[in-house]
């Protein structure tokens, strides 16, 4: 009669949790049972602790991501006035970081990427929460404050930078 195997729980389950490896690849990487890995991953609640996990690292993003903004405003609030070209380009790198976030939201809407289409439009609703904040905007209106049909209107900024290269 063969000896039982022994494997080690702990690290299929940090494989798990992670989302670094579903049981059916731990099961075939490791040579483990899926029935086995199966029945240990329900006895041990692994689901709930990957819930718990990606939520957490959900808010880590969040709070990276409002950290950030916090910093950049805190740069802005101890600026000096700007110059009106100075202020243009900074209008300007401000339009792409928000076309840059749009893209990614609609690409992970193309691509079927709810995590990431979430992370956008958490990001864009802190933005704009933000900005009403900075702009003292009443917070009873339901318009966001920056139309999304005017930035989606703008010209690509390869033609941006053409027409600077042209000028």
């Amino acid at each position: 009669m063969a000896a039982n195997k022994k494997y080690d729980t702990e690290f299929f389950k940090k494989l798990f949790i992670s989302g670094e490896k579903s049981l059916r690849a731990i099961s075939r990487e490791y040579g483990i049972s899926y029935t086995h890995i199966s029945k240990l991953s329900s006895a041990e609640e692994w689901g709930k602790a990957k819930t718990e996990y990606i939520k957490q690292v959900t808010e880590a993003e969040q709070a990276a991501e409002i950290k950030r903004m916090d910093d950049d405003l805190q740069e802005l609030t101890n600026a000096e006035p700007l110059e009106a070209t100075e202020h243009q380009k900074r209008a300007i790198v401000t339009g792409d970081k928000l076309g840059t976030l749009i893209q990614t939201g609609i690409q992970a809407a193309k691509s079927g990427d709810w995590r990431n289409l979430k992370v956008a439009t958490e990001t864009w609703k802190l933005w704009d929460e933000q900005m009403r904040k900075n702009h003292g905007i009443d917070e009873k209106k339901d318009q966001p404050l920056v139309n999304i049909n005017v930035m989606a209107a703008l010209p690509p900024k390869s033609e941006l930078k053409k027409a600077e290269v042209d000028a």
